[in-house]
């Protein structure tokens, strides 16, 4: 009977290992702390090749394979209104 409730416990707590959404430190040298974001669309940088500007971006709120437009999750710092984004978000087990 014991063997049972603790490996109906082991199951559950393993289910409950959650995903998050990481995001290195900006690739473009700056080393900025960034954020996963869904784009509408980009459009190359004007400063570096190393990055791209996000259009209408959304900061996501839960971790995602890929936003509802179809397009992969984008990590992204912020110069006012502007989102640079230097590498692709990666989902990861907590």
């Amino acid at each position: 009977m014991h063997l049972k409730t603790l490996l109906l416990t082991l199951t559950a707590t393993l289910a409950a290992a959650e995903l998050i959404e990481y995001c290195p430190f900006a690739q473009d040298k700056t080393g900025m702390l960034q954020h996963p974001y869904c784009c509408d669309s980009y459009t190359p940088s004007a400063v570096t090749s190393l990055a791209v500007e996000g259009n209408n971006c959304q900061q996501l709120t839960e971790p995602a394979a890929k936003c509802p437009n179809g397009l992969g999750v984008k990590c992204c710092y912020t110069i006012g209104p502007k989102f640079i984004c230097t590498a692709d978000g990666v989902l990861e087990d907590d």
